[in-house]
């Protein structure tokens, strides 16, 4: 039982990892505001509203984000792996059709990086691949978790759903216990009432005999 148990917690884990690894990395090219901006578009199966929060926590370990009007932005980042200047990052995180979108642009100084032969553009790639193996994780530890709480929820309504039975059982069984003892003491009085008819009926015999 609990061979099959961990097999199918591993085969659960394996089917979440690879629901929610899905993923592409493509140029892009988003107005923002009133402003079009050249950037990277990263895809995956995650929930979008799941995405966003993901996104915001990656993205806070390079500096303080802010939000506003579903725009995140990042101003004079540095993030080694892709760059050894401060750069402004603008994203924004959407979806259609159960597929959820980071649109990433990364500004160095007054140009966008967007090309392959742009400095730090494999970087870029690099980071966002990294990003999603970080949301990959976390994703996959709140399905988990969600349905463990799921199995403990109906454990917890199986519980009470024996404990309603056990006081049924209960109630029954002092409801049977008292019927009985119901049942006894009428068989008793039946036979009182049995020896009683059976002495009068004696009695209208023998009244019946003296007047022959």
């Amino acid at each position: 039982m609990k061979n099959r148990a961990f097999v199918f917690i591993i085969g659960f884990v394996v089917l979440l990892g690879n629901s929610v690894t899905a993923q592409t990395v493509s140029p892009a090219r988003q107005t923002v505001g009133q402003t079009e901006m050249v950037g990277f578009n990263l895809s995956t199966s995650i929930p979008e509203k799941f995405l966003k929060t993901y996104w915001t926590t990656y993205l806070g370990k390079y500096g303080k984000v802010r939000s506003r009007r579903g725009v995140q932005t990042l101003e004079r980042a540095y993030i080694p792996s892709f760059s050894s200047k401060s750069l402004d990052l603008t994203s924004t995180v959407s979806s259609n059709r159960n597929i959820s979108t980071v649109f990433l642009a990364v500004k160095d100084g007054s140009t966008y990086v967007s090309s392959p032969s742009d400095a730090g553009y494999l970087g870029v790639e690099q980071f966002l691949k990294e990003f999603m193996a970080y949301a990959t994780a976390q994703e996959e530890l709140r399905l988990v978790k969600e349905d463990f709480s799921k199995t403990q929820d109906e454990q917890k309504k199986m519980l009470r759903e024996k404990d309603r039975l056990l006081k049924e059982i209960d109630r029954t069984e002092k409801a049977l216990t008292k019927l009985r003892e119901d049942l006894a003491k009428k068989e008793e009085e039946l036979e009182n009432y049995n020896r009683i008819l059976e002495s009068k009926q004696q009695g209208v015999k023998e009244v019946e005999s003296k007047n022959k």
